[in-house]
């Protein structure tokens, strides 16, 4: 998919000294937030937490077709406290979205160039869990929103369905009287 970037952006990327940054937003009724820095920061109105290197993020594929891939992030070093708030929470279908994004290089503050891009958006499908001493280690299976698509339709094209949707529509009344219906298409009629 193509994607537009900003002039600065861009100038920033194609300079000798980039400073590229990470951040993973986990929407659970209690957000978890982190990124690739050591502090918190504040990114798009957000405070993210800092992991530093203790945040990995697979590969993000695309391809030509319509398709639904998966990728994996890991984030390691956890506090138990913010461990255990997350997995009370964790589930599912819980939205993530990962972004990318470039800090200024010209000073010490840490500042966004233009806006960070989201790169990844999907659902949490799997957790794994590692558990050592007083910090952990977890592993999100994230699922891309395409696989919806995959995800069959739980209604059928019969008139109860329609007037679920539609109350007042009477297009699919007809229905199930035509489904013994000999119709003779062509020919003398007889």
């Amino acid at each position: 998919m193509a994607r537009t970037i900003g002039t600065d952006f861009s100038t920033q990327l194609a300079s000798t000294a980039v400073n590229p940054f990470f951040a993973v937003e986990f929407l659970y009724p209690q957000p978890l937030r982190v990124w690739t820095g050591t502090t918190e920061f504040i990114i798009d109105s957000q405070t993210y937490l800092g992991l530093g290197n203790l945040i990995s993020i697979d590969q993000v594929g695309e391809t030509a077709e319509t398709k639904a891939n998966g990728m994996k992030v890991t984030c390691g070093g956890l506090d138990t406290n913010v461990l255990a708030n997350s997995l009370n929470d964790t589930q599912q279908g819980i939205l993530v979205n990962i972004k990318f994004g470039v800090l200024t290089t010209t000073d010490n503050a840490l500042t966004v160039v233009d806006t960070s891009y989201t790169l990844f958006s999907g659902y949490v499908d799997t957790v794994a869990i590692d558990e050592q001493g007083d910090s952990s280690t977890i592993q999100f299976s994230i699922e891309s929103k395409l696989i919806a698509l995959e995800t069959p339709l739980d209604f059928r094209y019969t008139d109860q369905d329609q007037k679920f949707f539609f109350p007042n529509d009477r297009g699919l009344e007809f229905v199930d009287d035509l489904q013994d219906k000999n119709v003779v298409w062509g020919g003398n009629g007889s």
